[in-house]
């Protein structure tokens, strides 16, 4: 029973350590994409969100929650605006 739960333990802090991993990997490209959009002039920035607002459309029908996607690709491109 100590061996089950030991083992349950530890396969709970690898999932822990990937979650943060991933957390931390989504923060930095978060980040280089804001960075991005911010050098970007505003005739750029409304090519873009016109193109990522088509794929948005396609990629809809691949993903369980479109509105979710979508939420969160507006929230960087707001960040320039």
């Amino acid at each position: 029973m100590k061996n089950l739960i030991a083992e349950l333990l530890v396969k709970l802090a690898e999932k822990d350590e990937a979650s943060d991993e991933q957390t931390a990997r989504l923060y930095a490209l978060e980040l280089v994409v804001t960075s991005l959009l911010c050098r970007m002039n505003s005739a750029e920035l409304n090519s873009l969100a016109s193109g990522v607002e088509e794929d948005i459309a396609r990629a809809a029908s691949k993903t369980d929650n479109p509105e979710l996607l979508q939420q969160h690709v507006q929230r960087l491109l707001q960040a320039k605006l």
